[in-house]
């Protein structure tokens, strides 16, 4: 069910024609009644679930948390649940961005190699943008990447259906580095901060 134009004009007073998740007003914005728990999502059209809201907020290019409760009748928990959707799909898409940037390095690096006489590419499978985007998501530097193509095909015992494999094998080999590197500094700092607390271990 729609929301009714007086229902609009009861809560645009009640926020008093400023947008609840910025602070902007009008008329130096254009302002719509949106709703926080959206309706897909079971929200209603009651007032306790409509906010004025700009456009830019409205589409969640620029949502921001809300200030303190400014009326008993919009629920804190429910602002909270609608940013958190914003910020959770703004994140996932930035992610998914930085992924295929990844795999477009990783693409060009692969392609420098062939092999044999008639230089053929080395195939990838199917799946090889998901591996290589796992590998993005934990953080395997584009240089420790482009490190381990070259690892991989420079083995020449290793069959050209077997390169990625063997690619792969390095790249968690590399990650596995990292992580134990990182737990030396990790267990370094502690011990620095403990020491320097005067605290005993």
């Amino acid at each position: 069910m729609a929301v009714s134009k007086r229902l609009r004009f009861e809560v645009l007073r009640r926020d008093n024609h400023t947008c609840r998740y910025c602070g902007e007003s009008a008329p130096g914005v254009k302002l719509v009644v949106d709703h926080v728990v959206p309706s897909v999502l079971g929200g209603r059209d009651e007032p306790e679930n409509l906010v004025t809201a700009c456009e830019p907020c409205n589409s969640g290019k620029s949502s921001t948390q809300p200030e303190a409760p400014l009326v008993g009748d919009v629920r804190a928990d429910a602002i909270r649940w609608s940013r958190a959707l914003r910020v959770v799909a703004e994140t996932r898409a930035l992610d998914q961005e930085v992924r295929e940037a990844y795999a477009g390095v990783f693409l060009a690096h692969w392609n420098e190699w062939n092999y044999g006489p008639d230089k053929h590419r080395v195939q990838l499978p199917s799946t090889w943008q998901q591996s290589i985007e796992k590998f993005c998501d934990l953080g395997l530097p584009e240089s420790e990447m482009a490190r381990a193509i070259r690892k991989a095909m420079a083995r020449d015992d290793i069959p050209p259906d077997l390169t990625f494999r063997y690619f792969c094998g390095t790249c968690w080999g590399i990650l596995r580095d990292i992580q134990d590197a990182a737990a030396d500094v990790f267990m370094a700092d502690l011990e620095d901060e403990i020491f320097n607390s005067g605290d005993e271990v």
